[in-house]
């Protein structure tokens, strides 16, 4: 019976988590990174968070009011972050292939760094005075973080938003 128990409650975690995809993919703020997987294997770190977890997260963060009232304001958050081992050559490659995609549906750049075997972009997408999304991108010798928050953010919560999901980002 716990066989049955399990694969029920996999089943349906797994639908869960494919309907908070698609009710991402339609969000204006939303950015679709590419395959990286084929080259670096899975993820070290991955987060796909739709917007009824992050009001329950925000719910459940009593103790931090300014925690609460940053994540009610979201509607979703993808983070992948893999490991380059010193070869950034492809996940450059994805960096600019999503660089160029951004730029051609009006998302802003504000941050913009190149070194020799390293980049960090971040982008912001506004829609009048409100903004709709943030795209962190960032490619070293030893990781590729890909980020996307989608939803209202002040671009300055950033390393509090990071921190609530328990991820350093370096900039």
């Amino acid at each position: 019976m716990n066989k049955w128990m399990i694969a029920v409650l996999t089943a349906t975690l797994s639908l869960s988590a494919m309907a908070q995809q698609d009710e991402l993919e339609e969000l204006p703020g939303y950015v679709e990174f590419g395959e990286l997987k084929s080259v670096y294997g899975e993820p070290k770190v991955m987060i796909n968070i739709g917007g009824t977890l992050l009001n329950f997260m925000g719910a459940a963060s009593k103790h931090d009011p300014e925690a609460a009232a940053l994540l009610k304001n979201l509607q979703g958050v993808r983070i992948n972050v893999y490991s380059t081992e010193g070869q950034t050559g492809p996940a450059l490659e994805q960096l600019t292939k999503v660089k160029n995609m951004l730029q051609e549906q009006d998302w802003e750049p504000i941050v913009q760094v190149r070194e020799t075997g390293e980049e960090v972009q971040i982008f912001m997408k506004v829609d009048g005075e409100a903004m709709q999304g943030l795209v962190v991108m960032a490619v070293d010798g030893d990781e590729a973080v890909f980020i996307n928050i989608i939803g209202m953010i002040d671009p300055s919560q950033l390393a509090e938003v990071m921190e609530q999901f328990d991820v350093a980002v370096d900039l």
